[in-house]
């Protein structure tokens, strides 16, 4: 007997409904075009590259989903060159809770770009042909306006997008050609350049001392008072203590987001640390340990912290680890590997890693307020006219003289400017 139509409308949709579900579960944010032609517009800007951002001043704006053309506050003249980065947390269909950004797609543990090619597009001037940002986008002005930003929605007719993005863009302005049809305009004043002493500087702080297993005299000492002295210096600190997994987590988004307004970020942690498997694990308090097997889903990753650093583009990240000391759950760990893991390479350029100790070495806890470690760097860092590599050799030579070479610090950096803590 043939099915009632009204049925079969009602599984059409269905299976319409589901098809879309599990395409844009196995796709992520997928690539769309357009809500609109542009077709007619005034194209006024031209590919560019090589545009360092490393003297410059950037502006970071909020972009919102399903909202018209927003207004960036910066105003752009012929011959001006503008990179523009992007992040953000957003969703073209919130209501199948598939959101960019590393935490990934729901119940999948799948990783998504945080930004496709053409979610953000940008435009010069209201009547402006729209252009696509992506993560990174770099071009040239050829006539002058305001430069606009929107999240492009795929579905126009249900502008069912959510979230938003966080926008960066720096701005160098320069004399480049007009076009003949133009009359001449007064170029922009260019945007002053500053070195990386005087950029915003930021800093997390953690240190753990109270575990169930295995606590530590200097962690909670050594975090309070690398965080006085960075405060000292100039930075906005957030100092945590005794920190939960949760409470780890969600203090390293919060600076990954921080970080994305530009300057210096600097990470330091001092606590257990552990490797399983060449990578290396920041250990919370009140968690239980039984295996390897129990880091990778109780402990912090410190992928995650370097992952926030690459994503923000700075000009200088330090991450410095004086998380060498014994495994304390050793026994049930098959791996008799000591200490930490040196990550392969510094991905992300502008990048220094500090470790407290060599590879798969431990170091001390101190006999006194400090770590052993800690005690050299609180020295260093606060020494007028020290370039951050030297803070850094310095460090090293104490220590290894200290202990009689038995403790020697390690350093990885793909940073090739200059920094210090304090300018003479």
């Amino acid at each position: 007997m043939p099915r009632p139509i009204s049925r079969l409308k009602g599984q059409s949709l269905q299976i319409i409904w589901w098809t879309m579900a599990c395409f844009m579960l196995i796709e992520g944010c997928v690539n769309f075009s357009p809500s609109r032609s542009y077709e007619n517009t005034l194209i006024n800007y031209e590919a560019a590259s090589g545009l360092s951002t490393n003297g410059l001043a950037g502006q970071t704006l909020t972009i919102q989903a399903n909202q018209p053309w927003q207004k960036s506050g910066m105003h752009v003249s012929p011959g001006s060159t503008i990179k523009i980065l992007a992040i953000g947390k957003w969703s073209q269909a919130p209501a199948f809770n598939v959101w960019s950004g590393p935490e990934g797609l729901a119940g999948t543990g799948k990783e998504v770009p945080w930004v496709k090619a053409n979610a953000l597009m940008g435009k010069i001037g209201t009547e402006g042909h729209p252009f696509e940002v992506g993560p990174e986008r770099e071009l040239r002005a050829t006539r002058e306006g305001e430069l606009y930003f929107t999240i492009n929605d795929p579905f126009d007719w249900v502008k069912d997008n959510s979230g938003s993005m966080q926008v960066t863009v720096y701005l160098q302005s320069g004399t480049g050609a007009m076009p003949k049809d133009q009359s001449p305009i007064q170029v922009q004043t260019p945007t002053p350049k500053r070195t990386i002493e005087q950029t915003k500087r930021t800093a997390l702080i953690i240190g753990n001392s109270h575990y169930e297993i295995g606590e530590l005299r200097n962690p909670q000492h050594d975090a309070q008072d690398i965080a006085h002295t960075l405060k000292q210096q100039g930075f906005a600190v957030t100092l945590q203590l005794d920190s939960t997994q949760e409470q780890m987590e969600k203090a390293i988004s919060d600076f990954g987001r921080t970080l994305y307004q530009g300057g210096v970020g600097l990470f330091y942690y001092a606590g257990h640390g552990v490797q399983v498997d060449g990578e290396n694990y920041l250990i919370p308090v009140g968690t239980f340990i039984e295996s390897e097997s129990d880091v990778r889903y109780k402990a912090v990753n410190v992928g995650q912290i370097l992952g926030k650093m690459g994503e923000a583009r700075n000009g200088l990240n330090i991450v410095i680890l004086d998380a060498c000391r014994d495994n304390p759950f050793s026994s049930g760990f098959r791996s008799s590997t000591r200490g930490l893991a040196v990550v392969g390479s510094v991905t992300a350029k502008g990048t220094l890693i500090a470790y407290a100790t060599s590879p798969g070495k431990v170091a001390s806890d101190g006999e006194t307020r400090n770590g052993l470690y800690t005690k050299h760097l609180l020295k260093n860092i606060q020494t007028p006219g020290l370039p951050v590599e030297q803070v850094f050799k310095r460090v090293l030579q104490g220590v290894e003289q200290e202990t009689n070479g038995k403790q020697s610090p390690w350093t990885s950096s793909s940073f090739s400017g200059d920094f210090y803590f304090v300018k003479e």
